[in-house]
């Protein structure tokens, strides 16, 4: 056997190997195996004067996306509460944060729960990062201070 034929042998046999493997790789990735935003885990985090317990996002009502969560108030006194969010995935802000039994007024160590709607809906299972704007101020306090929170999770 000549030098030339090993060579072209040897290639020829090791670029088909190759080939395959590019194949699979592409199959993968087409199919969203090796997406690695899919297997991050959910996250709620807010600083520390504000704990976020629990988040979920609802992809459909009536036309409407809605991000929920449920924070607890660790500033050691009696607080007001001002929330906003943006979708980061698609760039839009949310049209309305309401605050859950009547009033943003949270006692230390009381909870409440946030909804912020959105105009659009969101595609089910989809991963969607929020970022959440929170304003607050000390009962009897003058200054409202700034916190920025994030959540990121999966459609439901």
């Amino acid at each position: 056997m000549r030098k030339g034929q090993a060579a072209l042998e040897f290639l020829t046999t090791y670029g088909w190997a190759f080939l395959v493997l590019l194949v699979m790789i592409g199959a993968l990735a087409y199919f969203g195996v090796l997406n690695p935003s899919k297997m991050l885990p959910d996250r709620c985090m807010f600083s520390p004067e504000i704990q976020c317990l629990e988040s979920k996002v609802v992809g459909d009502q009536g036309g409407n996306g809605i991000l929920m969560f449920r924070v607890r108030n660790n500033v050691g006194s009696m607080a007001s509460f001002s929330f906003g969010a943006t979708d980061l995935t698609y760039n839009m802000p949310a049209t309305s944060c309401d605050v859950s039994d009547g009033g943003a007024n949270i006692r230390a160590g009381g909870t409440i729960e946030v909804n912020c709607t959105f105009s659009n809906t969101f595609l089910p299972k989809e991963k969607m990062k929020f970022e959440v704007n929170v304003t607050y101020q000390k009962s009897g306090g003058t200054y409202w201070t700034p916190i920025k929170g994030e959540v990121y999770t999966a459609v439901q």
